[in-house]
C-alpha cells in the first residue's frame, strides 16, 4: 500500500492494511520474538514520522554497535511514535543509552532478549526506561501517569560496574501496560519499578487499569528484582528473579489484589524471595528457592500462598533461614486472615515463623525439614525427616465427606490444650494415648502405645 492510498489497497492486488499486518506482522502484533526486520511489516513500517506504523531506530540514526551513544537516536523514534502512538522496533544490536523517555501508547519491540540489549552507558546513573513524569508524580498516588503502552523481547543491562551512583532497568509510574519477554540485569538499583495510585475507575474508553508482566527475568541486581507499587489487581505470569542484593519479587504500596502465577525466586544473594506486603495478594503454583534468609515473607491481611514449593539449604545461624514468615504489617492487626497451603523444605531455622500472625489465618504445609537438635547437636527422635531405616513418616489422609454436621454441612476442628502430665497409664489393645511431658524443662508431644513404648511426635527445641 502507498502512504498516500486512502482505501488500503496497492495497485491490483487488493491486499488490506489489515491483511498485510495479519501476514507479516509478528513483531508488529506484539507476538513475536524471533529478529524480524520492518521491511516484513510491509505497508506498516514507516519512514520515520511515526503515527500509525513502525518506526525503526535506525531510521532515525541509532547504530547498535555498542560503542555510540544511541540515546539522542533512541529518544528521536520514541518521540517519532508518541504522536499518535505506534511501535519502536528495535533490530538486533547492542544500543548504549542514558534515560530514555517512555510514552502513552508506544510500544517498544526487541528482536529477543539475547539479541537486542539496551545498556546503560558510563557514568548515566539513572534508569534506562522511565516513564514520562516519572519522578514528579512517584510517591503522590495520583491517577495520573502513562498508559496503553508495553515493552517486549529485549535486555535491560544496567552496567553497574560503570554506574556507580545509581541505576535502573525499567521505572515506571502508569497503569494498563504490558512488559513481555523482557530480561532486566546488572543494576546498581532495583532491575523493575512499578507504581501507580488507588484508583478503580478510569475515564472510558479504558477498559483496565492493570499491569501484566510475562516470562520477566531479572538478576544480579544490587536492590530488589521487580519493586512493585502498583498499579493493583496486575498479574504476573511466568516470572523469574534471582541473586538480587535485597528481594527478589517486592509487592508493596498499592499493588493490592495482585496474582502471580509460576513464578520462581532464587539465589544465595537474595534477603527474601516473595515479600508480600500488600494486601489480598495471592500466588499460586509459585516457588520460593532460597539459601538463607525468607523464603516467603507476609506482613498484610488476605494474602494467599497456595501450592508451590518452598525449599532451603539447611542453613542456621549466621545464616537464618525460614520458610514462610509473619511480620508486623502497617497496622496493628495485620497481618491476619491469610491462607498458605504448601510445601516446606530443609529450612535450617524455621518452616513458619508465626511471631507475627494475628489470627483468622489457615496455614497448613507439608513439612520436610531438618528436625530439632538437643544440646549435644543430635536430632531429637520423632523430629524431622523420615531417614533410610527409619519407619517411613506419616502421610496424612483428610476425609470429610460424610462426615459434616448433619444440618450445617461442616466439620469443625477443634482446638486444644494438651497439659505436661506424668506418664499417663497405658492404653487398651488397638489404642494410642497422646500426653504432653516436660523433660529437662522442654515439652515434649508423646505418643503411647498398649506395650508402654513411647514416640516423641514433636519437641521444644
Amino acid at each position: 500500500m502507498a502512504h498516500g492510498d486512502p482505501d488500503g489497497t496497492s495497485g491490483t492486488s487488493g491486499v488490506s492494511r489489515r491483511n498485510a499486518l495479519l501476514r507479516g506482522g509478528a513483531v508488529a502484533a506484539g507476538l513475536g520474538t524471533a529478529a524480524v526486520g520492518v521491511a516484513a511489516l510491509g505497508p506498516w513500517s514507516s519512514n520515520g514520522s511515526g503515527g500509525q506504523g513502525v518506526v525503526d531506530v535506525r531510521e532515525h540514526g541509532a547504530r547498535g554497535d555498542g560503542r555510540s551513544d544511541d540515546t539522542a537516536s533512541l529518544q528521536r523514534a520514541i518521540d517519532a511514535a508518541g504522536r499518535d502512538g505506534g511501535i519502536v522496533f528495535l533490530p538486533p544490536g547492542t544500543y548504549l543509552t542514558g534515560r530514555l523517555t517512555l510514552r502513552s501508547r508506544v510500544h517498544l519491540r526487541g528482536s529477543g532478549g539475547d539479541a537486542t540489549i539496551l545498556r546503560l552507558r558510563a557514568g548515566a546513573n539513572s534508569a534506562i526506561l522511565e516513564s514520562d513524569g516519572f519522578s514528579k508524580l512517584a510517591g503522590t498516588r495520583s491517577d495520573q501517569g502513562i498508559t496503553l503502552f508495553s515493552v517486549r523481547d529485549l535486555t535491560l543491562d544496567g552496567n553497574k560496574e560503570q554506574n556507580p551512583a545509581a541505576g535502573y532497568g525499567l521505572r515506571v509510574y502508569g497503569y494498563g501496560y504490558e512488559i513481555s519477554e523482557v530480561i532486566v540485569f546488572n543494576c546498581r538499583n532495583d532491575g523493575i519499578v512499578s507504581e501507580w495510585g488507588p484508583a478503580g475507575a478510569l475515564p472510558a474508553p479504558s477498559h483496565q487499569m492493570e499491569a501484566r508482566l510475562s516470562a520477566v527475568r531479572t538478576h544480579g541486581n544490587d536492590g530488589h528484582g521487580i519493586n512493585f507499587h502498583g498499579p493493583h489487581d496486575s498479574m504476573f505470569i511466568n516470572c523469574l528473579t534471582f541473586e538480587n542484593g535485597a528481594s527478589g519479587f517486592r509487592l508493596a504500596g498499592d499493588s493490592m489484589g495482585t496474582s502471580m502465577v509460576n513464578c520462581h525466586a532464587w539465589g544465595i544473594k537474595q534477603n527474601i524471595s516473595f515479600d508480600l506486603a500488600a494486601t489480598g495478594i495471592s500466588c499460586s503454583n509459585c516457588y520460593a528457592d532460597l539459601n538463607g534468609g525468607v523464603g516467603v515473607r507476609i506482613s498484610r491481611n488476605d494474602i494467599r500462598w497456595i501450592g508451590g514449593l518452598v525449599l532451603g539449604y539447611n542453613h542456621t545461624d549466621p545464616h537464618p533461614e525460614i520458610g514462610i514468615q509473619f511480620v508486623p504489617g502497617v497496622q496493628p492487626e495485620e497481618p491476619s486472615g491469610c491462607l498458605v497451603e504448601s510445601k516446606v523444605v530443609n529450612c535450617g531455622t524455621a518452616a513458619v515463623d508465626f511471631g507475627a500472625e494475628r489470627g483468622l489465618s489457615s496455614v497448613r504445609v507439608s513439612l520436610s525439614q531438618p528436625g530439632a537438635v538437643d544440646a549435644d547437636g543430635r536430632v531429637i527422635p520423632g523430629t524431622g525427616r523420615g531417614w533410610i531405616g527409619t519407619p517411613p513418616p506419616t502421610t496424612l489422609v483428610e476425609i470429610t465427606q460424610g462426615l459434616g454436621h448433619p444440618d450445617k454441612n461442616l466439620v469443625v476442628r477443634p482446638s486444644f490444650d494438651l497439659r505436661a502430665e506424668a506418664e499417663p497409664s497405658r492404653p487398651g489393645d488397638g489404642s494410642v494415648r497422646v500426653f504432653a511431658r516436660d523433660v529437662g524443662g522442654r515439652t515434649q508431644l508423646c505418643a503411647l502405645f498398649p506395650s508402654g513404648a513411647v514416640q516423641v511426635l514433636a519437641a521444644e527445641p
